[in-house]
């Protein structure tokens, strides 16, 4: 059976605008307004206000996940108004539209193969741009005109030095793994740097170390029923496969769905019991 592959436009939007006011439902006016046939998806817009990290840390998770055509609106921007520059990637794994704060960060990590330039043609924004919701005026018809197949190289100035967040990777020793917290998600979940994990069988766990984007290094095998992770003060023992093996209310650290070391609650909130927050240190320690 041949699957059919659509080419229907598709602009996923992130933000930080929540869904009490009407911001996001104009961003999508304009979208449509330019791109009438566009599929708009959401992905979120509960980013913690001004949470460039947070929003940076969502956009890795989801993006690839989405057609290479994609077009990827990002509006979270404590910069507005400021010399911050409005920028737009182009990667093999979708196209972002986003301020130039360092939201971008871990796409640019994983998509070495990218170009960049600064969106400074106003032919591709609506007229008179608002100071404040830039959103609106250049990040909304910028998505909808590089759907709709404009070149990136008509949107403005091709530029390399997109702006980074200065982001911790994890070390790997003999013995242990050490990172930090990078994220805390919905359900008080804590989520850290220490990515790159997989389940081998019932008992071991590897970490295929990339570096963000550098070669591979050599995977580093553990067994998950003896390893001990620590959070700030507290100790977790063995590593979970499922959340539900332990007893509800119970502490358990194991890997996320996207490969992320995870500390967690069975069917609670790890962040509001544990009282650890973003950048406290974590750590997994297992016999080499």
């Amino acid at each position: 059976m041949r699957l059919m592959i659509s080419t229907t436009p598709i602009i996923t939007l992130l933000t930080d605008f929540g869904e009490r006011d009407g911001y996001v439902g104009t961003m999508k006016g304009v979208i449509v307004g330019i791109v009438p046939h566009a599929r708009l998806i959401d992905i979120s817009h509960q980013v913690d206000p001004q949470d460039v990290r947070q929003a940076a840390s969502i956009l890795a998770e989801a993006y690839a996940y989405f057609p290479a055509h994609t077009v990827h609106l990002v509006v979270v921007d404590p910069g507005v108004g400021s010399d911050r520059r409005p920028v737009a990637l182009k990667t093999p794994g979708g196209t972002f539209v986003a301020p130039d704060n360092g939201v971008l960060t871990l796409v640019r990590r994983r998509e070495p193969a990218a170009s960049a330039c600064v969106l400074n043609n106003p032919d591709y924004w609506l007229p008179e741009p608002s100071r404040t919701f830039h959103g609106r005026d250049i990040f909304s018809p910028v998505a909808a005109h590089l759907a709709s197949g404009v070149p990136l190289d008509e949107l403005g100035t091709p530029v390399t030095d997109l702006v980074e967040l200065p982001l911790a990777e994890p070390v790997i020793a003999s013995g242990s793994i050490r990172g930090e917290v990078f994220r805390i998600d919905h359900f008080g979940n804590i989520l850290t740097n220490i990515t790159d994990l997989r389940w081998v069988d019932d008992h071991t766990a590897a970490c295929y170390p990339t570096g963000l984007g550098s070669d591979p290094g050599e995977p580093v095998y553990f067994d998950a029923r003896s390893a001990r992770v620590t959070c700030g003060p507290h100790t977790i023992n063995g590593l979970s496969q499922t959340y539900s093996q332990v007893s509800i209310g119970q502490v358990l650290s194991l890997i996320g769905s996207s490969g992320e070391l995870e500390i967690s609650i069975n069917q609670g909130n790890a962040q509001e019991k544990l009282r650890v927050g973003v950048g406290d240190l974590v750590t997994i320690y297992f016999k080499s």
